[in-house]
């Protein structure tokens, strides 16, 4: 998945975002090959952190950054995410493959745009 072995990921995510909230929550609770921190995108600490990054790219799309400096975004920083997990490492894997990559893009793109039909958070889950 990656050029080189990551020791730890930043994701960073949009926290006003109910089903970003869901999904960070989801991941916090899986066992990890590779830790994950998070940080809410367009927040004074991301800003501090990855000066480099555009603050509204980061709450447009799911951004992650790998402990060299890898920016992943989009369906690749799912990916990466997924490769994270000790259960999904196969699965993300087999997605990123040629042949379902595009596939996966396509449908991460699509829920990615509509993610706000999804709720508020502070909504109940």
């Amino acid at each position: 998945m990656a050029p080189h072995e990551p020791t730890r990921l930043t994701v960073l995510y949009d926290p006003k975002c109910s089903l970003c909230c869901r999904a960070r929550y989801w991941l916090v609770a899986q066992p990890k090959y590779v830790p994950l921190e998070f940080i809410g995108a367009g927040t004074d600490r991301a800003q501090q952190r990855f000066p480099e990054l555009d603050p509204q790219d980061t709450l447009d799309n799911l951004v992650v950054v790998d402990s060299a400096g890898a920016v992943y975004r989009g369906p690749k920083a799912w990916l990466i995410c997924l490769w994270a997990l000790r259960r999904y490492r196969s699965w993300a894997l087999t997605i990123g493959s040629p042949a379902l990559l595009p596939s996966a893009r396509r449908f991460i793109d699509w829920v990615s745009r509509h993610r706000k039909r999804f709720g508020i958070a502070g909504s109940s889950n």
